[in-house]
């Protein structure tokens, strides 16, 4: 399932798209992290340890979560009250990319069904309708603009 305890829609990581779509994607994935395909596989960080992304593997808000015994970052008094700073610098981050983690907890929360169709929704290509990443800015299936900014690391 493409859901992250932060709000992180996994749906959309290069990683998690790549395994999934395969072909020339997956094979520039590899090469861009130093790896072979086979190694270009995530299943989200409520995967097991061994189906999770090497960057996954060393989530701050991930240990964070599990040291208070929570699943998700909206279930914790920090956030609620907009006090964890560790929270502002992943959701800084992530807003730069174009995706508001903060509003996706909110989703997440009330309507989770709900939230995970709305995301598999926002990131398709609206000419094809095929999947795209976060740092994709031309539709990989068939061409099209995305509107977005190039914004790779």
């Amino acid at each position: 399932m493409p859901l992250s305890r932060c709000g992180i829609y996994c749906g959309a990581c290069y990683v998690y798209r790549a395994e999934r779509d395969g072909g020339e994607f997956l094979q520039v994935t590899a090469e861009e992290q130093g790896g072979e395909p086979g190694e270009v596989r995530c299943n989200g960080c409520l995967a097991p340890e061994d189906q999770r992304w090497r960057n996954c593997k060393e989530c701050r808000a991930e240990r964070c979560l599990d040291g208070r015994g929570l699943t998700f970052c909206y279930e914790c008094d920090e956030f609620r009250d907009g006090a964890c700073e560790l929270y502002d610098r992943l959701a800084d981050f992530c807003d730069r990319r174009g995706e508001d983690i903060r509003g996706n907890l909110v989703g997440m929360e009330a309507d989770l069904d709900g939230w995970l169709r709305e995301q598999d929704e926002r990131w398709r290509c609206g000419w094809c309708g095929g999947r795209y990443s976060w740092y994709e800015v031309v539709c990989r299936h068939c061409g099209a603009d995305l509107g977005r900014v190039d914004l790779r690391p």
